[in-house]
């Protein structure tokens, strides 16, 4: 035989009633949750905003630059150049990018054609696009009533 098959659990049931047992699991998964919501959100140092699905912000002028972007549940295309330019990453629903250039982005709640987004040097039909300061002052709750 194999020693795993000899492997055992030792943990200690202490006797608890099973409704007691089932009520306090259901306690641990509610506050084991890592995330409450799956919102992009994007980075500028340690100040950060959440991104909506389906728009894009076509440069960062007068902003600091962007350190970190969450893509949440959203696909994000990340472009080195303003307009839609240069080099490009894409990341997926639950990843995060550390960024050195990002000058600016696309974010989409589904997969697009970069290759028609760099051609076009605009966003697909229907996104909106916006300039950073716009886009934070539209969207960012901290800018909304200043």
């Amino acid at each position: 035989m194999s020693s795993i098959s000899h492997a055992d659990n030792h943990s200690i049931n202490l006797g608890a009633p099973s409704f007691v047992q089932r009520f306090i699991k259901s306690l641990e998964g509610f506050f084991r949750t890592t995330c409450t919501t799956r919102q992009a959100r994007i980075w500028h140092g340690r100040f950060s905003y959440p991104l909506i699905p389906n728009t894009s912000i076509r440069n960062f002028h007068n902003m600091p630059r962007v350190t970190t972007i969450d893509a949440g549940e959203c696909y994000i295309c990340i472009f080195d150049e303003v307009g839609y330019q240069g080099n490009y990453q894409i990341i997926g629903p639950g990843e995060k990018a550390q960024l050195t250039g990002c000058s600016s982005i696309v974010v989409s709640s589904q997969k697009i054609s970069v290759a028609s987004v760099m051609q076009n040097s605009r966003p697909p039909v229907g996104y909106w696009e916006m300039d950073g300061p716009t886009y934070l002052a539209r969207f960012s709750s901290g800018y909304r009533y200043a």
